[in-house]
């Protein structure tokens, strides 16, 4: 069958650029120029069966890039924390608040799934605790002198004591919305991790307080003057038979929340950039500052203030496992173990501690 240009002209003139590209790389057309006349020597069969599965191929090929598109864009749009509903939602597990609850309800039931290693620390931590409080009484003489004794400690103490109230929620503030301008988007998730960390712990540490009732140091000098302060029992702050009615600092001081706070948030984010050293040194240096200062400013005995930082430790390493779990990310603090090696180098021995 012969077909003019003219015809062929006006019916590959209907096809896209594209289809048009497509028909010829797969036909490979030998056109001829005579001398006074054009003519293609093409089989029509052919040209429709070769139009349509290039019709076909095109459509297949838009087909899988619109997929390809949309598998990217939902994938960019899962890993975009400010875009998902890992902060605002009330009903996903990965929302602030239902994350929270979440958190304080692991944290609740943690003892109930402990095993005989955990255990085992439990027990050496109560054992830790008897023994600051026998000694309390002492710490907080040595703790009263420093203070009176050194200008620079009775100066900074005050400043150092703030990072376990309002300067390490400022600060933590601070890098949340600095992290927010710069688009960091770790650095907005950890100052979050942080606020739920405080949060959690704060709540422990209220219901000990509650239960506990014992007496600050400044407390003790003014009413009891009972060695290591008066345990006074659940909820006798609010009992009104109590004689000569007293401050809540009679009754508040086991735990230390400021030491709560400041080991919560220095382990949220040494767990957070734990490949940066400096950062979980920096963070438990200050920490452990924080709960010295409380020392120094006779505001808690010496056992308070170690309760305080191995709770604010706990809730900090257990939101921040938390989030990896459901957030499924390769850096879980469950996995992070500390490790005593003996180690020999010719004449030399030791012990490298890795944690």
């Amino acid at each position: 069958m012969q077909i003019t240009f003219r015809n062929i002209f006006t019916y590959l003139k209907s096809k896209s650029p594209t289809q048009l590209f497509v028909f010829f790389a797969l036909n490979g057309i030998l056109i001829t120029f005579p001398a006074r006349s054009l003519n293609l020597q093409l089989d029509s069969a052919l040209v429709t069966q070769k139009v349509i599965s290039a019709d076909s191929a095109i459509t297949q090929l838009s087909i899988s890039s619109k997929t390809n598109s949309n598998k990217l864009n939902n994938q960019k749009q899962e890993n975009n924390f400010y875009k998902t509903d890992s902060i605002f939602s009330i009903k996903s597990q990965k929302g602030y608040v239902p994350s929270l609850f979440k958190n304080i309800a692991e944290q609740a039931s943690a003892p109930f799934h402990f095993n005989t290693r955990q255990w085992l620390i439990t027990g050496t931590a109560i054992v830790i605790t008897g023994a600051l409080i026998h000694v309390d009484n002492e710490i907080d003489d040595w703790a009263r002198k420093q203070k009176q004794e050194h200008n620079w400690v009775n100066k900074t103490s005050p400043f150092i004591t703030q990072f376990g109230s309002n300067y390490g929620l400022i600060s933590v503030g601070a890098i949340g919305l600095l992290s927010a301008a710069l688009k960091n988007e770790k650095g907005v998730q950890t100052s979050l991790l942080a606020t739920q960390a405080v949060i959690t712990s704060g709540v422990w540490v209220r219901v000990i307080k509650l239960l506990a009732g014992r007496e600050r140091p400044m407390a003790e000098y003014r009413f009891s003057h009972f060695e290591g302060g008066k345990w006074h029992g659940p909820f006798a702050q609010f009992d009104q038979d109590i004689p000569n009615p007293k401050p809540g600092s009679s009754f508040d001081s086991f735990p230390s929340g400021h030491t709560a706070t400041a080991f919560s948030i220095a382990t949220v984010f040494a767990l957070q950039y734990s490949d940066t050293k400096i950062v979980p040194v920096f963070s438990y240096s200050l920490a452990s500052l924080v709960g010295v200062s409380r020392l120094t400013e006779h505001e808690h005995w010496a056992s308070d203030v170690f309760v305080g930082a191995l709770l604010g430790y706990l809730c900090g390493k257990q939101v921040v496992g938390h989030y990896n779990e459901t957030h499924g990310t390769n850096s879980d603090p469950s996995s992070l173990k500390s490790k005593l090696t003996y180690f020999q180098d010719g004449n030399q021995v030791g012990f490298s501690l890795k944690f």
